[in-house]
């Protein structure tokens, strides 16, 4: 039973999370919105915050692994987003313009805490403990698993699985080529692939 859900999970054919569904349902809507925040209209702005919050909580924490740096980074996104808005351009879903500063602003927060891209183990060091159980409710063994990854591995990875994303806006996201994406990816499963069986095992001692 293990094997098929460890094999169900390294090749993320999971549905989307759904989050991803409330964000996205109103496409359209969230761009209407964006070019009223433009405009300055500060109760299109409120509206908007609402609609992002939770959605951008689960993937700037998978990215930093560290709860006390999500509301910092959350609200920098939103302030990117009301100073951006008046000159951003309709080229993607209004979710991947927004994911897309998400993941620029979380790096940028890892980097200012000295954590250099590429590196991987990044591990919650402080914060909202019910945060991180949140995140941590559904998929919990690949949740775990994702922490020996670098945090662009963990964007990647967290686009594909949680947010069914294709390869070409993932690169929209992360603002790298498609064949950055397709490496970050393929290495990221041949890690988790790695690991996979130590965790399976502790959670086996666990259940028993």
């Amino acid at each position: 039973m293990a094997s098929s859900a460890g094999t169900s999970i390294l090749t993320f054919r999971a549905p989307p999370s759904p989050p991803l569904a409330s964000a996205e349902r109103d496409d359209d809507g969230d761009w209407l919105l964006i070019e009223r925040i433009g405009r300055g209209d500060e109760p299109a702005f409120e509206i908007f915050y609402k609609r992002y919050r939770r959605y951008l909580e689960r993937f700037v924490y998978q990215i930093t692994r560290r709860s006390d740096l999500v509301d910092d980074v959350i609200s920098e996104v939103m302030l990117a987003v009301w100073q951006q808005a008046a000159r951003t351009q309709r080229l993607a879903r209004a979710s991947t313009w927004v994911l897309g500063i998400a993941n620029f602003k979380s790096l940028q927060a890892l980097r200012k805490l000295g954590v250099t891209t590429g590196s991987d183990g990044a591990r919650d060091e402080g914060g909202d403990d019910s945060l991180a159980e949140r995140v941590l409710e559904q998929d919990n063994m690949l949740n775990v698993a994702l922490r020996f990854l670098s945090p662009e591995q963990r964007a990647a990875m967290e686009l594909v699985y949680f947010h069914g994303l294709h390869y070409q806006d993932i690169a929209k996201v992360m603002d790298c080529p498609e064949n950055t994406v397709k490496t970050r990816i393929f290495h990221a499963r041949k890690r988790l692939r790695e690991v996979w069986p130590q965790l399976s095992g502790e959670q086996a001692g666990v259940s028993e």
